[in-house]
């Protein structure tokens, strides 16, 4: 091209000059030959430009360079927007979670750094020693590690973790100081973080986010707790923006147009009440410091609603002690509430008590020898001493056993039930069966094995494993009256993009002792903790601490709550149990007032190091059912949002695995029932596409074997008629109303096609 534009440029020219050599024309002629020259070339060279930029309108490209793309780039910029993730709240709107900023401090020490009048911006050589003894003082960094850092040949320097995750108020502080000192050359980089301001708060419940790289941004993500198990509702999506810009690269205002639009993650207010959590943390550090204990565990439940009001345990950790965490004796990032199981001991012993209540297999004032031999185990209570005699009385009736913490009575009972009814009771009960709060790593605990001997053992909570959940579970009925909630930990999640919310209620999930024998329960846990004789948290000594006399450890108010204790073995990673003094779990689960229970509290201690007295639980609990009651009509109201009620679309959840979305369901305030035992999901109660709105039940049908009947208590007669469709089974319906009562086919028996279902309905 080059070549061929000289020869077009200079070939008129030359032959010109040719001409007038050969030829006498006139100056006149010469310039009208050289007029027609240069027209010509003109016509020539601007052809060849419309050619060209026919070309580059036509190909767009210029070798590999993408000339729309390149024009964009020098006049316009797209960018992220980086999605908001949700707060997540106490009940009534404290911020527990939030997106925060934390900033990294950096060094410039490139010579070639100055401004625009030649100042430096860099750390000169001569002032790196009064650097490191800024820094050394401000964050506490290694003046060895300052120095090896100032000295290498980057250009620019940062300094480990002491360097990082500085806060706001810490950053601006640094800066005037090293304005102050007229040190340059230090800046700071932002980054996202997750701020946790009450510190000890629930840690291992709520978990913790942290920035992770994904797509090339970063993006805070839920590492443990209710941060991960939520992380899909918290989270949101990234929108993206264009803008315009001058010739330095500076936005253009008013140019800002939106490509996709960023959705901010959706708010998660918990169940639990801040000043009750905080109130329990304290009392928590008080018993981990005076017991010595392994592992401590307590939790706070509304008992009307099955929330979780207050969770805690220790060892624990806060955002800022997180990396030293695990250097603690016993620490483990398991929520104790509801990833460990263990065998309950005595606490246990309100369930079967309960049952046999129910079915009529114990008259409690019928006395029985503390004697028992089973098979080739011999079962002994607690207070049987060396010589094999009882430090109490030998013949009781089963109401003092039960005060007494008997193991042999609750034994006797359990043989006079038979494994099978026992068996059916611990169904109804849901042991065995994760609570599917919505909780990431959920323990399923497990039910006694087979062995005749294990069964009997059972009935006073050993081998048997279960998660204070479970047992939250199981008391909800006992405090109830007989009906069964699921414990709830959301009590509502707001979508600040739409401006609705889906608000938690109440779920009943069965009913599985009646009125009567859930009431017979808890007069027999007050006796637990008022009789003289044989109660177990009667104190003869009282608490000097707490100002509490001889009598009842567990007063509130000034009146006593109903108890019971347990102490319980704890397996051996050898083998068989451990064998210390100390080497127990001791609990206690009180409800308060006795008569009708508004509060559940459960905690226990693993293998104390100082001489155990349950006063370390009653100093515990006492004062935190105080506040508690105190607060009680404060609680029944929930954070004002300003937002209309929202719907949950319903997805297609055919063949997907039927635990996990039971999960994803009730992560979006809905009620799944798991109907089998099977892995997957062959059929949902409610179809896709369908918007219900919070708390509804959706009925999931999964490929078990077998058909085993569930607890319909509180159900509908649309629901009813949709298992017996799935089932093949008539119903004949009793009474009038809107909900289940009872139902003729048991709880987790299994039903054959064409059976008759009698159900009673009522309200």
């Amino acid at each position: 091209m080059i070549k061929f534009l000289k020869k077009l440029i200079f070939f008129p020219f030359r032959k010109v000059s040719r001409n007038a050599r050969k030829t006498n024309w006139s100056t006149e002629r010469n310039r009208k030959r050289v007029g027609k020259s240069l027209f010509f070339l003109a016509i020539a060279l601007f052809t060849v430009f419309i050619f060209r930029f026919v070309w580059l309108i036509t190909v767009n490209h210029v070798g590999g360079t993408n000339l729309t793309t390149m024009a964009k780039n020098n006049y316009q910029s797209t960018v992220t927007v980086q999605a908001k993730r949700g707060t997540i709240y106490d009940r009534t709107g404290a911020a527990i979670a939030v997106d925060s900023s934390t900033y990294t401090i950096y060094a410039v020490i490139d010579k070639t750094q100055v401004d625009s009048n030649g100042n430096p911006l860099y750390i000169d050589k001569k002032d790196f020693t009064k650097v490191g003894d800024f820094l050394n003082s401000k964050l506490g960094i290694d003046r060895d590690l300052i120095k090896k850092q100032l000295n290498s040949k980057l250009k620019q320097v940062q300094f480990g973790p002491k360097g990082s995750d500085i806060s706001l108020e810490k950053m601006k502080e640094i800066q005037k100081a090293a304005e102050n000192e007229k040190i340059v050359g230090l800046g700071f980089t932002a980054n996202i973080s997750r701020s946790y301001p009450f510190g000890n708060f629930a840690s291992q419940f709520i978990g913790i986010a942290r920035p992770k790289d994904e797509n090339g941004t970063q993006a805070l993500k839920g590492d443990m707790g209710l941060e991960k198990a939520f992380n899909n509702v918290l989270s949101g999506e990234n929108g993206k923006e264009t803008y315009q810009k001058d010739i330095y690269g500076r936005p253009i205002p008013g140019t800002t147009k939106v490509i996709e639009p960023v959705k901010n993650g959706q708010d998660v207010y918990t169940t639990l009440d801040a000043q009750l959590q905080r109130n329990l943390e304290g009392y928590m550090d008080k018993a981990a410091t005076d017991t010595g204990a392994q592992q401590l565990s307590g939790a706070l439940v509304d008992a009307h609603t099955g929330e979780i009001l207050a969770t805690s345990q220790r060892p624990t950790y806060t955002a800022t002690t997180i990396n030293d965490a695990e250097k603690q004796k016993y620490f483990t990032w398991n929520s104790l509430l509801s990833q460990s199981a263990f065998e309950p001991g005595s606490t246990f012993k309100t369930f079967l008590m309960a049952g046999a209540l129910d079915s009529g297999k114990v008259n409690l004032n019928e006395t029985y020898q503390r004697k028992l031999q089973v098979y080739d185990t011999t079962i002994n209570d607690w207070d049987v001493t060396e010589n094999k005699s009882y430090t109490l009385p030998e013949t009781v009736t089963y109401a003092q056993g039960f005060a007494l913490s008997s193991n042999i009575g609750m034994s006797k009972i359990e043989m006079n039930m038979g494994n099978d009814l026992w068996g059916s009771y611990l169904n109804k009960f849901k042991f065995g069966l994760k609570v599917r709060a919505g909780l990431d790593g959920e323990n399923p605990g497990a039910l006694p094995s087979s062995n005749a001997v294990t069964q009997i053992q059972s009935s006073f909570g050993q081998g048997v494993a279960v998660t204070p959940l479970q047992l939250i579970r199981g008391w909800t009925a006992i405090a109830g009256n007989g009906t069964m909630l699921e414990p709830h930990i959301v009590s509502k999640v707001v979508d600040p993009n739409t401006k609705t919310s889906l608000t938690s209620k109440a779920e009943v999930v069965g009913h599985p002792v009646s009125n009567d024998a859930a009431s017979g329960v808890r007069d027999l846990m007050l006796t637990v903790n008022t009789d003289p004789v044989y109660g177990t948290s009667y104190s003869t000594s009282g608490d000097s601490e707490q100002n509490l006399a001889a009598g009842p450890l567990f007063m509130v108010n000034g009146e006593p709550a109903a108890v019971k204790t347990g102490t319980a073995q704890i397996a051996s990673p050898t083998g068989g149990y451990m064998t210390g003094s100390q080497d127990y779990l001791y609990s206690a689960v009180v409800m308060y007032p006795a008569k009708n229970p508004d509060f559940i509290f459960y905690m226990n201690v693993k293998i104390p190091t100082e001489s155990w007295t349950l006063k370390y639980i009653a100093r515990v609990a006492n004062p935190l059912l105080t506040s508690a009651e105190a607060m009680k009509n404060d609680l029944s109201v929930s954070a004002d949002t300003d937002t209309k009620a929202g719907k949950v679309t319903i997805e297609n959840y055919k063949g997907k695995d039927s635990g996990d979305t039971a999960d994803s369901l009730r992560r979006t305030v809905l009620s799944p029932v798991i109907i089998g035992t099977g892995a997957k999901v062959t059929a949902q109660s409610i179809a896709e596409g369908e918007k219900v709105s919070a708390n509804s039940r959706i009925l999931l049908l999964t490929n078990d074997k077998d058909q085993v009947m569930p607890d319909m208590y509180d159900w509908s007669k649309k629901e009813v008629e949709q298992l017996a469709n799935w089932f093949g089974i008539k119903v004949t319906y009793e009474g009038s109303g809107n909900k289940v009562l009872t139902q003729s086919i048991e709880t987790s028996t299994n039903v054959k096609k064409g059976q008759t279902l009698t159900v009673k309905m009522g309200n």
